[in-house]
């Protein structure tokens, strides 16, 4: 028997469903990045989900939950497995589609970069707040995997941030060699979060005319925005290492620049702007813990 842990707000499809219309794209960031990191954690583990969707995804009081691990398999072993098709056909690593064996002769396997391409995907989900390919009605078919494994993929949706756009279709190409690793993506989406928080605390201005959330990076507003820009327009040339060396440059930039005294009157003064404008405490917390 399994015991699964409650979750207040259903899944991932269920919650984008019902909130979407009021999230904030610090919102759909925080999610993101809560869902790059729980998969980092089965694959720190040598666990391969293969099953990633929004139907599996829980989300309790705003917390991303991973579900049906009766697909998951550990890394060594999965290798060794036939792949077939699971879940939900948009969400599945396209290279499955393909049965045709590489000159080793062997059958392509789901791996940890098949799990990267679902998390492509469901990044694609949570920004526009529709499955992929929805037409009310109608169900995914034969046709719909031939596009897919021809190289189809979702439309981008209007406004949002290009960094953002960059790293999802990364995760979703075609080739897996070309994508980056979950740690990858986990990074460069906290060093998203990191430098528009560091907007906000420079700017407390803009409190005042929009959202903390709402506010877009810039290569005009820091040379580390600049660098964190660059490093995702570059994706597609940069090697592992390359690409691990800059995130790691980047946040000893960014741990060089703050002396604690500033980090500390910044919070307070980060804490007083959203509770004098009405934000809910828990989300202040939330919000201070990750800047």
């Amino acid at each position: 028997m399994m015991v699964m842990e409650y979750a207040d707000s259903g899944s991932l499809r269920n919650y984008l469903e019902k909130n979407f219309s009021n999230l904030t794209w610090n919102d759909k960031f925080n999610m993101a990045h809560q869902l790059a990191y729980a998969v980092s954690c089965l694959h720190n583990e040598g666990i391969i989900h293969r099953d990633l969707h929004s139907g599996n995804i829980l989300v309790h009081q705003n917390v991303i939950k991973l579900a049906d691990f009766g697909l998951s398999k550990r890394i060594g072993a999965s290798s060794n497995i036939q792949s077939k098709l699971f879940g939900i056909v948009p969400y599945i690593d396209p290279k499955s589609f393909n049965k045709r064996r590489n000159n080793n002769n062997q059958v392509f396997s789901l791996n940890e970069k098949s799990d990267v391409y679902s998390v492509g995907v469901l990044l694609w989900e949570i920004s526009s707040g529709q499955p992929l390919f929805y037409a009310e009605g109608e169900e995914y078919d034969v046709s719909l995997i031939l596009e897919i494994s021809q190289g189809l993929r979702e439309t981008i949706v209007p406004d949002t941030p290009e960094e953002y756009v960059k790293i999802y279709t990364n995760c979703w190409d075609g080739e897996p060699d070309n994508r980056p690793t979950i740690y990858q993506v986990v990074d460069l989406l906290k060093a998203m979060f990191i430098t528009k928080t560091d907007i906000i605390a420079e700017n407390p201005q803009l409190l005042d005319e929009q959202e903390l959330s709402e506010v877009h990076l810039s290569t005009n507003n820091s040379g580390l925005q600049g660098e964190l820009f660059q490093l995702i327009q570059n994706f597609d040339e940069m090697n592992t290492n390359e690409i691990d060396n800059t995130i790691v440059n980047i946040q000893e930039k960014l741990l060089a620049e703050k002396d604690f005294s500033k980090v500390v009157d910044e919070t307070n003064d980060l804490i007083f702007k959203l509770y004098n404008k009405g934000i809910d405490m828990d989300l202040v917390k939330e919000q201070i813990i990750k800047y």
